[in-house]
C-alpha cells in the first residue's frame, strides 16, 4: 500500500539506496568470511606454536614439581578461586545465592590424584568448593557428598569427633590460627579456636565473628561459611579441611579433605608456585609476539611469558598520520569517516585481561584441554569486553599421564587495527562512489516528476470538476523525443477532440431548441385551428393529449436550453450586496399562491444577512428548491423556509414533508440528470433543477447539501454562501434604501 501511494521520485531515490545498500552489504560480508579465513588460519598457527612447545615439555615433570604454603585468596586472586559478590550471601544452606559463581566451583576427593576425574566414584566421599568475597566478608560454600552424617556430642569434652569444618589462618609473621566450626543438629554452627591438634578449644568460648550455617541433603550436606576480612588480614593466608566421621559410636576421623593438595594433615595446605627452569626454556625460544601460560594438571600457573599486544609495524602509523591533514582539508569526508568510525569504532590500542601474576586460569578451554588431553583453540574476550584474543592450547604429557597445558593467546588488536584501516578507507571510497550515483539518480528522478507533474498540473486545468475541456490543447508541449513527451503530444491530442466534442454536446440543446421549436409551433397551430375549424374537437380526448404533449416538449426544451446557458450566462453577471433574509422573504411571500396545495412557513432567524451575489439568480436558485420541495413532499403538507446566520456563512434550507432519499444518492441529487425519487410521469423532469442550485451557488462561492430530515419526515436542501466581511454590513446598514433588497 506505501508503494502504492509514493511517488516516481521516492521510488527512484529508494531505489538507489538499495542499490549503495547491496555492494556495502556485499562488501561487509566479504570483510567478516576475510576475517573469519584470517581467524582460522591464526588459531591453527598458534595451535601449531601451542604443540611444539608441549612437545620440549612432554616428559619435563621437573618443572611441576609442588612446593608447601597456603593459597592466598585475599590481596590478590589465589589459588581457591575466588570471585568478587557484589551484596551479601544468606546463611541459609539454599545454594541458590552462588548460582553465578558455580564456573568457579572446585571438586576434591582428598585422594590421589585430588580433583575429580571420569573414573571418581560419585558415591564416595567428596566436597564441591566455592569461596567469594567483598569489601567486608570472605563467603565459603561446602557441598559434601557423605552417606553418614555425624553431628557434635555435646557430652564429649573433645571437638574432632564429628562431622566439622578447619580453617588454617596463616599471619602475616608466620603464625598459625586455627577455627573449628562444628553443629549439634542442622541449622548455626559454633567456631572454637582450637589448640594444635584440633582437640580442645583455646579458650572454650564461641568465636561470634565465625558463622556457619548447615544444612542436610539426600546426599549429604551443605555449609556456607562467612569470615571476617578484619580477622583475615590483608596479607594472611587461609586453607579449609572437611573433616569425616562415619561411626557415631566410635567417632573416629574417617577422612579428611583439604582445598589443595598436602603433605600431611598437620601441616598447612599447600600452592603451586612459579618454576625459574620453566621461564628460562619458554624465553629461549627467541622474540614472541604472543604470550605463553604453562599450566599443571590443577590448573595453577607455572610460568608465563610474552605479552598479548605489541605495537604496529614502522610505517604503519606513519601512514594514519600523513593522511590526517588531508582529510581534514575536506569537511565532507571528515564527516564521512566520523560517521564510519561510528559503524565500525577504531579497536581499543589498551584492555584489561589476566595479569602475568595470576596463579591459575579458570578459562574453560583450560579445563576441557586437561580434562579430555585433546588440544584446543578458541576465541574468547578480555575481561573487560573490549578486544578479542585467540587462544590455542596443547596438553602436556609424562609417562603417558596428563601433567599440564600450554597456552598461546595472541590479541586481536594488531588485526583489528589493520582490519579497521582496511574497512574506514574502503568504506570512504564506496560511499563516495555510490553517493554519486546517488546524486545522479537523484537529479534524473527530479528531471522525470518535473515533466510529469507538469503534465498532470496542465491535465488537471484542462477538464473542470464537472467534465468540460477549458483548453483545446496543451499550451507547451515537451519537444523531447522519449515516452513522456509522447504522452504530452497524445494528451494534447485528446483534448483538441474532447474540446470540439465538448462544444458540440454545449450547442446541442440551442441546435436542439432551435430545430424542433419551429414543428412543434406548426404542430401547435394546427391544433388550434382544427379546433376552431372542429369545435366537436376541443373536448376529444385525443386532442387533449397531443395538446399536452406539445406543451410538455416546450417545457423540456426550455429546462435544457436554461441549463446549457447559465454558466454562460453567470460568467457576465455583476454581483452586488443584498439582504439575503429579505430576499427570501419577499420570494416566498410572492409565491404563496402559486403553490396551492402546499402551506409555506418563513423560518427567519437571522433579520440580516447580507451577501455578495446576484438577486436575480439567487431567485432563480430558490425558485428551484422550492420546486423541487413540492414536487416531492406529500400534497397538503407544510413546506418550511429558513434562513440563519452559521459561523461565516449565510445558510438558506428548505424542508418539506415526504418520502426520504436512499443513502447512497444524496451526494449526486445535485449532479445533472439524476433524481432522487419516482416522478410523476405527466410532468416533464430532467433532473435539471438541482444542478441550477448547484451552479448558482457554487457561483457565490457557496456550499449545497441534502439530508434526510432529522424527524424523519422527509428531506431537508440546505446552500450555504459566503457573508460580507462585517466592515463591509455595517456601511450596507448605515447606507441601505427600503428598495435595496
Amino acid at each position: 500500500m506505501f508503494w502504492k501511494n509514493t511517488s516516481i521520485r521516492l521510488k527512484l531515490i529508494v531505489i538507489g539506496i538499495i542499490l549503495i545498500a547491496i555492494p556495502i552489504a556485499m562488501s561487509n560480508f566479504y570483510i567478516r568470511e576475510m576475517d573469519r579465513f584470517l581467524w582460522r588460519g591464526q588459531k591453527e598457527a598458534l595451535l601449531t606454536t601451542a604443540k611444539g612447545i608441549a612437545t620440549i615439555l612432554n616428559d619435563q615433570s621437573e618443572f611441576f614439581r609442588q612446593n608447601t604454603a597456603v593459597p592466598e585468596v585475599l590481596g590478590k586472586q589465589g589459588a581457591l578461586y575466588t570471585q568478587r559478590i557484589e551484596g551479601a550471601i544468606q546463611l541459609n544452606g539454599d545454594t541458590g545465592d552462588w548460582e553465578s559463581m558455580q564456573i568457579l566451583s572446585n571438586y576434591f576427593t582428598g585422594e590421589d590424584p585430588q580433583f575429580c576425574d571420569l573414573d571418581y566414584d560419585l558415591n564416595s566421599f567428596s566436597i564441591k568448593n566455592i569461596i567469594g568475597y567483598n569489601d567486608t566478608y570472605l563467603y565459603g560454600l561446602f557441598e559434601v557428598n557423605d552417606s553418614e552424617r555425624v553431628f557434635r556430642d555435646p557430652t564429649r569434652v573433645t571437638l574432632n569427633s564429628s562431622d566439622q569444618i578447619h580453617i588454617l589462618l596463616e599471619r602475616g609473621n608466620g603464625s598459625l590460627e586455627r577455627y573449628l566450626l562444628l553443629s549439634n543438629e542442622p541449622g548455626r554452627m559454633s567456631a572454637f579456636l582450637m589448640d594444635d591438634q584440633w582437640e580442645l578449644p583455646l579458650t572454650g568460648e564461641n568465636v561470634a565473628e565465625v558463622q556457619g550455617e548447615l544444612a542436610e541433603t539426600d546426599w549429604g550436606y551443605v555449609i556456607e561459611l562467612r569470615i571476617p576480612r578484619s580477622i583475615i588480614g590483608y596479607r594472611s593466608k587461609i586453607g579449609f579441611s572437611v573433616v569425616d566421621v562415619d561411626n557415631p559410636e566410635t567417632r573416629e576421623v574417617r577422612q579428611i579433605i583439604t582445598t589443595s593438595p598436602r603433605e600431611s594433615g598437620e601441616e598447612p595446605t599447600q600452592v603451586i608456585v612459579r618454576s625459574p627452569g620453566l621461564t628460562k626454556v619458554l624465553e629461549g625460544l627467541g622474540p614472541l609476539r604472543s604470550r605463553i601460560w604453562v599450566l599443571d594438571r590443577q590448573r595453577q600457573v607455572r610460568s608465563v611469558v610474552g605479552n598479548l599486544w605489541n605495537p604496529p609495524e614502522p610505517g604503519f602509523s606513519d601512514i594514519e598520520t600523513n593522511t590526517e591533514p588531508v582529510q581534514a582539508q575536506f569537511i565532507p569526508i571528515r564527516m564521512l569517516l566520523d560517521f564510519v568510525d561510528k559503524i565500525f569504532p577504531e579497536p581499543p590500542l589498551q584492555f584489561k585481561d589476566y595479569s602475568p601474576s595470576s596463579v591459575d586460569r579458570p578459562d574453560q578451554i583450560v579445563v576441557s584441554i586437561i580434562e579430555t588431553g585433546n588440544p584446543r583453540a578458541d576465541i574468547r574476550m578480555s575481561l573487560d569486553n573490549k578486544a578479542e584474543i585467540i587462544v590455542a592450547g596443547h596438553p602436556i604429557f609424562a609417562g603417558g599421564e596428563i601433567i599440564g597445558a600450554v597456552l598461546v593467546e595472541q590479541s586481536s588488536t594488531e588485526a583489528s587495527s589493520l582490519h579497521y584501516q582496511f574497512v574506514r578507507s574502503l568504506s570512504v571510497v564506496t560511499v563516495l562512489a555510490f553517493f554519486s550515483v546517488l546524486v545522479v539518480l537523484v537529479i534524473f528522478a527530479w528531471r522525470l516528476t518535473m515533466r510529469i507533474r507538469k503534465l498532470h498540473n496542465i491535465t488537471e486545468q484542462a477538464i473542470t470538476p464537472e467534465g468540460r475541456v477549458r483548453m483545446e490543447h496543451i499550451p507547451k508541449q515537451d519537444p523531447s523525443n522519449d515516452e513522456l513527451g509522447a504522452l504530452n503530444r497524445s494528451f494534447s491530442g485528446m483534448l483538441s477532440r474532447l474540446s470540439g466534442y465538448t462544444r458540440y454536446l454545449e450547442e446541442l440543446p440551442d441546435t436542439l431548441a432551435h430545430e424542433m421549436n419551429n414543428p412543434l409551433g406548426v404542430v401547435s397551430s394546427s391544433l388550434e385551428m382544427l379546433e376552431d375549424d372542429i369545435p366537436q374537437t376541443r373536448n376529444n380526448r385525443h386532442m387533449q393529449r397531443a395538446t399536452y404533449g406539445i406543451h410538455r416538449l416546450k417545457s423540456l426544451l426550455s429546462s435544457l436550453t436554461e441549463a446549457a446557458s447559465l454558466e454562460e450566462a453567470l460568467q457576465d453577471e455583476e454581483k452586488e450586496p443584498i439582504n439575503l433574509s429579505q430576499l427570501i422573504s419577499d420570494f416566498v411571500a410572492g409565491n404563496q399562491y402559486a403553490y396551492s396545495n402546499h402551506e409555506f412557513r418563513m423560518d427567519n432567524q437571522s433579520p440580516d444577512l447580507f451577501i455578495d451575489g446576484s438577486p436575480e439568480y439567487l431567485a432563480q436558485m430558490l425558485d428551484k428548491l422550492i420546486d423541487n420541495a413540492t414536487e416531492h413532499s406529500t400534497p397538503g403538507t407544510l413546506i418550511i423556509v429558513r434562513s440563519r446566520k452559521n459561523r461565516h456563512y449565510a445558510e438558506i434550507s428548505v424542508l418539506n414533508e415526504g418520502p426520504e432519499l436512499q443513502e447512497d444518492i444524496l451526494d449526486r441529487l445535485f449532479e445533472p440528470m439524476v433524481s432522487g425519487s419516482n416522478h410523476d410521469a405527466r410532468k416533464p423532469h430532467l433532473g435539471l433543477g438541482l444542478y441550477v442550485v448547484k451552479v448558482i451557488c457554487e457561483y457565490h462561492g457557496g456550499r449545497h447539501r441534502a439530508n434526510n430530515r432529522v424527524d424523519k419526515r422527509g428531506v431537508e436542501f440546505t446552500v450555504s454562501i459566503p457573508l460580507l466581511d462585517l466592515s463591509a454590513q455595517r456601511f450596507i446598514e448605515e447606507h441601505e434604501t427600503p428598495n435595496s433588497a
